[in-house]
């Protein structure tokens, strides 16, 4: 039996929207532009999408647990403690305690769609204790390759709390928010992802104000495509082999490991080894990674 929604022109209308985006975006002159737009199309068809949406129905009711993640009780260095130390003010056009709830609540997600299943006490240390937030808001999409970064600071977020946004990027932002709610439709079609995809504009618009920081400017088109591109990137990865600091074995002498990134076979450096003592490219034809640790 057909139903009233079948009738509806739901699809056809999706599609034209899609197209006038597609068409408003055509007239930016940013680098990268193309590159994002066909990460956003690619994804309808690459089951990542599906992924997020079952990570979010079964992760949504999940919140920091107090005794654990509460910025009094966590360490005064992370990224959580200092934003919500020195971000007093409302942070571009979303509220602080929004923009980094989502930030951390989009890691959780994208770590619980590897997991595949219930998240412990260990899984919530993971996501807020590893690092990666860290390796987020210096590297951006670079996040998964770098060794070194700066120590997070006080002033890092003060400025952060501060970052203006360069004129005409708030309409390419909303243009490409258009074009991804659009074609997020096609594979959600519920209204309960709305918020999902409130999420996923406030990490990119954080990320895009990090960028502008780590840049000392005000935020610009190009910063909004790094948002993107690194918020596509992290959907991509699997970030499961990022530990938690606070709870790897002190007398664990492991020296690390080197990770394929195509075959995910790893080979453990012995003591006194060095990963500079290794070729980066596996017998696979793939490219070898270092990892200090990794999920055993």
């Amino acid at each position: 039996m057909t139903s009233w929604r079948d009738k509806l022109p739901i699809k056809e209308a999706t599609e034209h929207r899609i197209n006038v985006y597609l068409k408003d975006l055509d007239n930016e002159d940013v680098e990268g532009l193309k590159e994002v737009i066909t990460s956003l199309e690619s994804s309808q068809g690459s089951g990542i999408y599906e992924d997020l949406k079952n990570a979010f129905d079964s992760r949504y009711r999940f919140y920091p647990r107090a005794n654990l993640i509460n910025y009094k009780n966590m360490p005064k260095d992370s990224v959580y403690a200092l934003a919500y130390q020195n971000m007093s003010k409302i942070y571009l056009k979303h509220l602080k305690s929004s923009v980094f709830n989502s930030f951390y609540k989009i890691i959780e997600f994208r770590y619980s769609m590897t997991l595949k299943s219930e998240s412990d006490e260990k899984d919530i240390q993971n996501v807020y204790l590893s690092g990666l937030d860290e390796r987020l808001i210096y590297a951006l999409e670079r996040f998964d390759e770098i060794t070194n970064w700066p120590n997070p600071s006080a002033k890092f977020f003060q400025k952060l709390n501060e970052v203006k946004w360069e004129k005409a990027t708030k309409k390419l932002a909303k243009k490409l928010v258009h074009l991804k709610n659009r074609l997020e439709y096609n594979m959600f079609g519920l209204f309960k992802y709305e918020r999902l995809a409130l999420m996923e504009e406030e990490f990119i618009e954080l990320i895009a104000g990090c960028s502008a920081v780590n840049n000392d400017r005000n935020i610009t088109k190009e910063d909004i495509i790094l948002g993107y591109k690194t918020y596509l990137k992290l959907l991509n990865t699997d970030i499961t082999i990022y530990k938690a600091r606070s709870i790897l074995d002190e007398n664990d002498v492991d020296e690390g490991y080197l990770v394929c990134d195509k075959c995910n076979e790893y080979y453990k450096l012995q003591p006194g080894e060095s990963p500079e003592d290794f070729t980066d490219q596996c017998e696979c034809g793939g490219k070898l990674k270092y990892y200090k640790y990794i999920d055993g």
